[in-house]
């Protein structure tokens, strides 16, 4: 087994998962629910995670090629959609959503998650938590591996990181309650203007790998 690509693998898939920095985003989505729902949702999204890291972890560039997609592509439509997600959360979208479960009222912890998840999957699950740079984390690192035992290393890096993930927006209840009902509209518009930053600069990165020499590097790379 190759474990210097697996620590470095696990290592960059933490870095652009990033269970910390997107735990106020999961707040934002799941902060109205009860704690056993928040938890079930947590769960969804990092099998969520799991299933697509281990598909493009071992088929991602084949699935890529067949339909023809590259990777700039991948990156400019995960940007456009972050983008509209932001101006979504900046127009307080995301409170709409929320009114949409109150027809699923008192029943069960799991229906309310399976309900709440069917709203927040996107952009919750893509592209936050699986978007352009974690499938390609996965793309590369996935070629890169040429024997079945650091296949298997890596496979088990992802369930690692899944469950680090877990454990992070499990506690997503305590902040909440910090936050109350006025720091989570707050921060919910706040992140909705990062979000739509972010997908920018998706678009930027994206643009700038399809059109080599075409956008100054600077503005790709400035901080």
């Amino acid at each position: 087994m190759n474990w210097p690509l697996v620590l470095n693998f696990a290592v960059a898939l933490f870095a652009v998962t990033n269970p910390l920095g997107n735990l106020p985003i999961f707040i934002s989505y799941v902060g109205k629910e009860k704690p056993s729902v928040q938890r079930l949702l947590a769960l969804f999204l990092v099998l969520t995670v799991f299933v697509s890291q281990l598909v493009f972890l071992l088929s991602g560039t084949a699935i890529l090629r067949f339909f023809g997609i590259s990777l700039a592509a991948f990156r400019i439509a995960g940007g456009i959609l972050l983008l509209l997600i932001g101006i979504n959360m900046i127009q307080g979208e995301r409170t709409k959503a929320h009114q949409k479960l109150a027809d699923v009222g008192s029943k069960s912890a799991f229906r309310r998650a399976e309900t709440a998840y069917q709203s927040f999957f996107i952009p919750l699950g893509i592209p936050i938590f699986v978007g352009p740079a974690s499938i390609s984390t996965a793309v590369l690192y996935g070629n890169l591996a040429n024997n079945l035992p650091t296949n298997l290393g890596l496979v088990g890096a992802v369930i690692a990181i899944c469950i680090v993930s877990w454990l992070t927006l499990a506690v997503a209840s305590w902040f909440e309650r910090i936050l109350g009902d006025l720091g989570l509209e707050i921060t919910s518009r706040l992140l909705g203007l990062i979000l739509a930053a972010i997908g920018v600069q998706f678009i930027l990165n994206g643009l700038s790998e399809a059109t080599i020499g075409l956008i100054n590097r600077a503005i790709i790379n400035s901080p």
